[in-house]
């Protein structure tokens, strides 16, 4: 016996001094034939820098080692037998390749390969096909993200690879049979990780995996099937699974003693389609079983139920997320016990109570997240204990009290988010030990005092967000060592005093909001550094002095927000080399004057302008050349004159508001031109103008817009935030003569055309607008009866017709009209029995009165008394004033006026002019000055009460 093993360790040791020989003499231990396969293998395929988001300049291409003189053994990415030379590893993952590895590739007669990883490439199709069954040793095969495989099939030579022990073929998007994948199941019966992530398996789960299965990932492979009763929770030896993604996956999670309890490390069953809320349920007591477990997600579902007791049993746990679930209860002091944890995510469920003390004893952990759930208390000061910790998210409970000073021990700490909770009393002093930190949220919440200066010391900040509390006093002149800041966002509190010079530093800054605070003084004369800004918003503040020029000459500013400030001067006539494209600009509610200027007509990209209330009077050119605006308000300034053709080039234009203002002439006829047409309009005021001349029988059936609104395609656009969605947008609206504020919502429209000289009939088209909301045509000198066709519009909330010339009934089928809430019709001719019915049972006296002919419920006035004289219209607002005009008048006002001149000429010219007249005649003409400025809007307001 000893002989024996004598003689086989010289067999060795000869078959190794040969081997050596044979190397050292210049041969070669990799087969020639195998060599060659592999440069044919090469000379098939392409290398491109670009071809995958793994290969840039940095990347090497394994394969640029292969050449004909050389060992392949000693190629980059190939492995071979020690003793016989044979290729049994090929290893070309992330070599930027690209092509496609045909059937008869010479790859094939590589039989010898047990390993095969093309992973992080860009391959046309599956490797070899149908003839991957060739390479019958292979053991692992990873061809996870290797190309653009979506819409390909998974080859059934595949199942023929008994050997098999992983596969990976994560994020292809291949498709697979369901032929296929039951025999490959049933074939690879030594499969021990099977990684199927993104593979398009639309069938019900299996029941037939292999029970050698240590590693199992099904994510997003659209299978379904009741999750109760499956097979999957009787694999022995299972120590990762994960079946995330997968919406149609439904049932709960069973209550026995599942026979991985003892292995299982990595449990997912995550679903990333919040609507669908799959596993439903509580967590069974049996999850406690999992002792080995380190990872458990559970993350977007329907539990429910008090879990964190149970899993506070385990452990070994290091990653936990319950997040986007119904879970509730409060924390447990068992919390204490998972020492090993570093991730905590709990977001988004019903957990109540207070934050327990012992959560200082996750020392080890690195993030938690406990937003948007009901907590409350406050933060114990034992949190100074998470020295480990990085990311600190409480957003959306009900915290209350001060930040604990503890807080300023999380020196590690790169991103804190208190938002949304009830925080109260100052910042704490000693935020600046938190060196490390880049992102600070403390928006929605009670703080109030100053901004401390040690603020300014926390030089990584990124982004930082004090909004919506009640900090006072003026905002410090800090920002100086901010270099990387890209977002300030200081808006809502009661800020005063000046803008601050040092944020002209903050040469990276892309979003600055400073509105809706009270502060001061003009804008600085030059901020011409700030070169990288996207969004600046200083709206709803008390800036004065002339608007300064810089506002419109950085390159990157898209978004512009200075409304409701008191900024003066004109706007400038030319942008001056800035290649901006703005999406919106908003400068309403100034006391801007001048001429609108062409480069703003011109340079807004699909967005909205808003310069209402100024003191603009004309256009510089009235050229409309920016087709992609979706949002126009020029409201109550002293614009005039007609309006230009080229209106009808705003294709996109989805809000028009030109209300009072001094416009003149007829509506622009292309308007009603199908081929040259704003058809997308959903707001269109014209109000409280000079327009004249008679609609278009074909102005409305343009107006698609207001036809069948569907939401989701309006394409308004909306602002977004953490926390909500809101539209960029609110106008001002006139009826029955009150004037509302109201958010465009994508659904909103409305027409009014009142307090013009419109005349004529209203066109039946009118009834084409199947979604319109309010329609206002008051106070114009249309004639005729109300067309019935206004009865088809369904979606009707208010309709003013009040102070025209209709005549007629009032069409019955109105009376259908259930959304109706404000109708007005008085003033006009109409006669006949009032409808009734539905809406129109709740309207007053007021909705009709005016009309003398007009009977019926709510009038006193039953049908068939005719005891009222008819109204009688003038032809002209002015008639309020001339009905009580008379030469006596004129001739009494005449002889009071000369001798009241002649007493005060007399007494100038004895005594030379009094003070108190001087001073008398310079107010009068100061009062002229200002009441000119509201003249026009006080006439459209009486005209329309």
């Amino acid at each position: 016996m000893e002989y024996q093993k004598l003689l086989i360790a010289f067999c060795f040791y000869s078959l190794f001094v040969q081997q050596s020989q044979l190397t050292y003499a210049g041969k070669h231990l990799c087969p020639r034939d195998e060599a060659f396969c592999l440069l044919q293998f090469k000379q098939g395929l392409t290398i491109g820098r670009n071809v995958h988001h793994y290969c840039d300049e940095d990347t090497h291409a394994k394969t640029f080692s292969w050449n004909v003189t050389g060992d392949c053994c000693e190629w980059d990415g190939v492995t071979c037998n020690g003793f016989t030379g044979h290729v049994i590893g090929l290893d070309l993952s992330s070599s930027c390749l690209s092509g496609t590895i045909h059937a008869n590739n010479s790859l094939t007669k590589l039989v010898h390969l047990q390993r095969l990883s093309l992973a992080f490439n860009y391959l046309d199709d599956f490797p070899l096909g149908n003839s991957i069954s060739e390479l019958n040793s292979l053991t692992h095969l990873n061809l996870s993200d290797s190309g653009f495989l979506k819409g390909k099939m998974i080859p059934p030579g595949l199942s023929k690879l008994s050997k098999l022990i992983s596969l990976d073929l994560t994020w292809n998007f291949i498709q697979v049979g369901q032929t296929t994948l039951r025999s490959f199941l049933h074939n690879l019966t030594n499969l021990e990780v099977l990684l199927f992530r993104n593979v398009h398996a639309p069938f019900e789960l299996p029941n037939n995996f292999p029970s050698s299965l240590r590693k199992l990932s099904l994510e997003g492979t659209d299978m379904f099937g009741n999750i109760t009763d499956s097979q999957l929770f009787h694999l022995p030896n299972l120590q990762v699974l994960r079946l995330g993604w997968n919406p149609l996956i439904t049932g709960t999670l069973p209550n026995f003693n599942w026979s991985f309890s003892g292995s299982i490390l990595e449990l997912d069953f995550s679903h990333t389609d919040l609507s669908s809320n799959s596993l439903s349920g509580s967590i069974p007591e049996s999850i406690g079983n999992l002792t080995a477990i380190t990872e458990l997600t559970l993350s977007s579902n329907s539990f429910t139920g008090n879990v964190l007791s149970t899993i506070s049993k385990l452990n070994k746990l290091v990653h936990l997320d319950l997040s986007n679930n119904h879970f509730q209860g409060s924390f447990p002091e068992s919390i204490g016990n998972l020492t090993n944890i570093i991730k905590l995510t709990l977001q988004c469920n019903n957990f109540t109570g207070t934050v327990p003390s012992t959560i200082s004893k996750l020392n080890k952990l690195y993030e938690l997240d406990l937003s948007s759930n009901n907590f409350l208390g406050s933060i114990p000061e034992s949190i100074g204990n998470l020295t480990a910790i990085t990311k600190l998210t409480l957003l959306g409970n009900n915290f209350t009290g001060t930040v604990p000073s503890t807080i300023s021990k999380l020196i590690k700490l790169y991103d804190l988010d208190l938002s949304s909770n009830h925080f109260r009393g100052s910042i704490p002093e000693s935020i600046d030990n938190l060196t490390a930190i880049t992102e600070l949220r403390l928006t929605d919440n009670s703080f109030t005092g100053n901004v401390p200066s040690t603020i300014g010391k926390l030089n990584k900040l990124s982004f930082i967000s004090l909004s919506s509390n009640n900090i006072e006093g003026s905002i410090p002149d800090i920002f100086g060592n901010f270099s990387v800041v890209g977002t300030l966002n200081f808006q809502s509190n009661n800020f005063t005093g000046p803008f601050p010079d040092s944020i002209a530093t903050l040469t990276h800054l892309t979003l600055l909001e400073l509105q809706n605070n009270s502060l001061t003084g003009p804008l600085p004369s030059n901020i011409s550094g700030l070169q990288e800004l996207q969004q600046l918003d200083l709206s709803f503040n008390y800036f004065t002095g002339a608007t300064p020029p810089w506002l419109f000459h950085l390159p990157s500013l898209f978004s512009l927000y200075v409304q409701h400030n008191q900024l003066t001067g004109k706007l400038p006539n030319k942008l001056k080399g800035s290649s901006s494209k703005y999406f919106s600009i908003d400068l309403s509610h100034n006391n801007l004057h001048g001429k609108i200027p062409d480069w703003m007509l011109s340079s807004l990209s699909k967005g909205s302008l808003d310069i209402s209330h100024n003191f603009l009077t004309g256009f510089e050119k009235q050229v409309w050349r920016t087709m992609y605006l979706w949002s126009l308000n020029l409201e109550n300034n002293f614009l005039q004159g007609p309006l230009h053709q080229s209106i009808c080039d705003l294709y996109n234009l989805q809000v028009l508001i030109l209300a009072q203002n001094n416009f003149s002439g007829s509506i622009p006829g292309c308007l009603g031109n199908s081929s040259r047409r704003i058809s997308e309009l959903r707001i269109f005021d014209l109000s409280c103008n000079g327009f004249t001349g008679t609609l278009s029988s074909n102005l409305f059936k343009n107006f698609r817009g207001m036809m069948n609104v569907d939401e989701e395609k309006t394409g308004i656009t909306r602002k977004s935030t953490r926390h909500h969605t809101d539209y960029l947008y609110h106008v001002s609206l006139v009826i029955k003569g009150n004037e509302f504020d109201m958010r465009i919502t994508s659904i909103m429209t409305s027409v009014d055309l009142s307090s013009n000289r419109f005349e004529g009939d209203i066109p039946n088209s009118i009834g084409n607008l199947s979604s319109l909301v309010l329609l206002n045509l008051s106070h114009n000198n249309f004639r005729g009866p109300i067309p019935a066709e206004v009865a088809k519009l369904h979606e009707f909330e208010a309709l003013d017709l009040s102070w025209n010339r209709l005549v007629g009934e009032i069409p019955g089928p109105l009376s259908s009209l259930t959304f109706l809430e404000v109708l007005n019709l008085s003033y006009n001719h109409l006669a006949g029995r009032i409808p009734i019915g539905k809406q129109f049972n709740t309207f007053p006296n007021d909705s009709y009165c005016g009309n003398p002919d007009l009977c019926g419920f709510p009038l006193s006035k039953e049908c068939g008394n005719n005891n009222e004289s008819p109204l009688e219209h003038d032809d002209d607002d002015d008639s309020f004033f001339m009905s009580g005009f008379t030469w006596d008048a004129v001739v009494i006002g005449y002889g009071c006026g000369m001798i009241f001149g002649l007493l005060i000429g007399g007494l100038m010219f004895l005594l030379e002019k009094p003070k108190w007249y001087v001073n008398f005649a310079e107010d009068i003409a100061q009062q002229i000055a200002a009441k000119k400025r509201t003249s026009q809007k006080k006439r459209c307001q009486r005209r329309m009460n």
